[in-house]
């Protein structure tokens, strides 16, 4: 049975992340020593730590997320095969070089850059999400524009995170309530996918317009338009525009369960089944996030 291959994105890092992982298998080993080369500091010791208040960090987060994802993909790889990739937010970097659109190195400094681009824009445009239940996407986009925020997530019917400054997801908030929806702060630490981020969109332009990119093997489905991509421009055009646009996730899910009721979870801990399960309560998930499901 072929399957879809997702990746999780920002917010799914656990402290301790990968050390099991290190320990074991020669190639997380290595792909972890060449990662502090790469980086030009010790990302394990960050990933290691039962700390999390520094790994939680958006320009440390990233990486440790695509990291850890890449070598559990790359443990599996041969044991399911694959029909099509998707990944949320930061997690399509993974689902990207599943299908062999880049190397892990170019895949790694990508990341970097956007990582440190976004942590810069979340210093410079303050701002907060929150995530909205039980209200209609167009009751909560009226409420949005009103107040200056935007939507940032469309993870199911039943489930839209909003995305913006302190003051306008305090306004939304207000509003969103007097119509009895629940809104739910998210313990993070910018205004993902809405313009206070659109700064960081020129960086990662420079550095997704130096790199090298090749044919991809399966279609991925990008956050930005829900399309089966498969052109490097248009890949890389997905990419860019993620940044301060909504992710599509749920219509993603949707065109991907056309193409396998399979789907095979990876990263750090446990985050989209339940989502997808919302969406599409027939589709099965076989999770990977530890040493223990390999």
């Amino acid at each position: 049975m072929k399957n879809c291959f997702i990746f999780s994105g920002q917010g799914s890092h656990r402290p301790g992340m990968s050390s099991n992982l290190y320990n074991t298998f020669q190639l997380a080993k290595d792909r972890i020593e060449l990662s502090n080369n790469i980086l030009g500091y010790d990302i394990s010791e960050i990933m290691f730590s039962a700390e999390e208040n520094v790994l939680r960090q958006t320009q440390y987060a990233q990486p440790a997320i695509f990291i850890h994802s890449t070598i559990i993909f790359d443990l599996i790889k041969d044991q399911k095969e694959c029909v099509a990739v998707a990944g949320h937010s930061l997690g399509e970097f993974s689902a990207l070089y599943a299908n062999n659109f880049f190397d892990f190195e170019t895949g790694l400094q990508i990341v970097d850059v956007r990582a440190k681009a976004m942590h810069e824009c979340e210093l410079n445009n303050p701002g907060k999400m929150s995530a909205v239940i039980g209200a209609s996407i167009d009751k909560i986009q009226t409420i949005c524009d009103s107040v200056d925020c935007q939507i940032a997530n469309i993870n199911s019917d039943s489930q839209i995170v909003i995305s913006g400054s302190e003051e306008s997801i305090d306004l939304a908030s207000e509003s969103l309530k007097t119509i009895g929806a629940k809104v739910i702060p998210l313990s993070v630490s910018g205004a993902f996918h809405s313009k206070l981020m659109s700064e960081a969109k020129n960086k990662l332009t420079d550095i997704i317009n130096i790199s090298r990119f090749n044919e991809v093997s399966y279609p991925i489905v990008s956050n930005f338009n829900a399309r089966p991509n498969r052109s490097i421009e248009e890949i890389k055009h997905a990419l860019i525009e993620q940044i301060d646009n909504p992710v599509q996730w749920s219509k993603s899910i949707q065109l991907l369960g056309e193409l396998s009721n399979e789907f095979v979870e990876i990263g750090p801990k446990k985050v989209l089944s339940n989502i997808i399960k919302k969406i599409d309560d027939s589709l099965t998930i076989t999770t990977y996030n530890s040493i223990e499901n390999l």
